[in-house]
């Protein structure tokens, strides 16, 4: 067998730049091997997936607003690098949080957790929030509840309903109040499971006023617009941070299409960033050629996986993938009565009333 069939493409031998901007720097790391490389090839594919006007879901997991990166995930939505984005409770906690006005502070890890608790301060590995700043929130969200609607909510509805107003109350952008402006939807598969959760908790025991989540909903509307963009002639693509259920949410989307006694074609390309080992069994870990078998991807799927730290990577994602403009994007619009519209070249379909539910 010929050599050169296999030694086509050089290694070239990384040289530091203490110079250097950080895109010459992926650059050069996309000439060299192992994860670096891999780190290249995703931001690669981000972009290309923008150029082939894929709609993008987004899943968000772990702690990254607390250690800082709230400003990056709400430039996914601002750029028009995603077009749905699935995040947990608590990441949508702590960006309302700092939405108005609080801070996260620099800590460490050794630190007495003991004395923390005593002194009501929260501690994210190595970085300090302060409880207090929950409570401080708690009347802003009771008038909050009051003004929702007596009917249950999907999630994305009461995430869109929530960016709205914190845009007048709050002190500073941030994720949710971006995606209000953008109408971007925004699914959370585990909301109890946060103080997003516990505060309509609180609202309840308080006021007896019931907020209600209606999640089929959410599961049903994610793979209507899977089906939608491939009616329209376009394609779903994933981009990937962590693991937890937000991953799952956005790739079973493409499963769920069989609801609608449809078959979607699974999402086109995949960028994925975790250091969760493969071999525990688990969602979280698994492999994108692995989801082929549960045909949530394409067979032929497009992916770059990077074994490299989920808040990192978004950090550097958001500084290098390409903008796109929001003309070329798939658009929403959410509805008074809690169903989500897509309006695409000119033309507006409630998913709702076109697939039944």
């Amino acid at each position: 067998m010929p050599a050169d069939k296999y030694l086509h493409t050089p290694i070239t031998r990384f040289q530091p730049d203490s110079a250097g901007t950080l895109r010459a720097f992926v650059e050069a790391l996309g000439r060299t091997g192992g994860q670096p490389r891999r780190l290249a090839t995703a931001v690669d594919l981000w972009s290309k997936m923008l150029e082939r006007d894929r709609v993008v879901f987004c899943s968000i997991a772990g702690a990254p607003v607390p250690l800082g990166f709230g400003p990056a995930i709400a430039s996914f939505i601002e750029r028009g690098r995603i077009d749905v984005l699935d995040i947990t409770g608590a990441q949508l906690t702590h960006d309302m949080l700092e939405v108005y006005g609080a801070r996260h502070y620099q800590g460490h890890t050794t630190a007495d957790d003991k004395a923390l608790a005593a002194d009501e301060i929260n501690r994210f590995w190595d970085t300090f929030g302060e409880e207090q700043d929950y409570r401080r929130v708690e009347p802003t969200i009771f008038e909050f509840a009051r003004t929702l609607p007596d009917r249950p909510m999907t999630t994305r509805e009461y995430t869109y309903r929530l960016g709205g107003w914190f845009k007048d109350v709050g002190s500073q952008n941030g994720i949710i109040t971006a995606a209000f402006d953008a109408a971007t939807p925004v699914y959370c598969p585990a909301i109890g499971d946060s103080v997003v959760g516990m505060d309509l908790g609180f609202f309840r025991a308080e006021e007896g006023k019931r907020i209600v989540f209606d999640v089929v909903q959410d599961v049903l509307e994610m793979s209507a617009i899977c089906l939608l963009a491939e009616e329209l002639g376009l394609r779903t693509a994933t981009v990937i941070f962590g693991g937890g259920a937000p991953r799952n949410h956005i790739q079973q989307s493409q499963i769920g299409t069989y609801m609608f006694q449809q078959k979607g074609k699974g999402h086109a390309e995949a960028v994925r960033f975790s250091v969760e080992p493969v071999e525990t069994g688990g969602l979280s870990g698994s492999t994108i050629s692995e989801g082929i078998s549960w045909k949530k991807f394409d067979p032929e799927v497009e992916a770059a996986e990077v074994f490299l730290d989920s808040n990192l990577s978004i950090a550097v994602t958001s500084s290098l993938v390409a903008d796109r403009d929001s003309t070329r994007q798939m658009r929403f619009r959410h509805e008074d009565d809690g169903t989500l519209s897509v309006v695409h070249a000119g033309k507006a379909y409630n998913l709702s009333e076109k697939f039944g539910f």
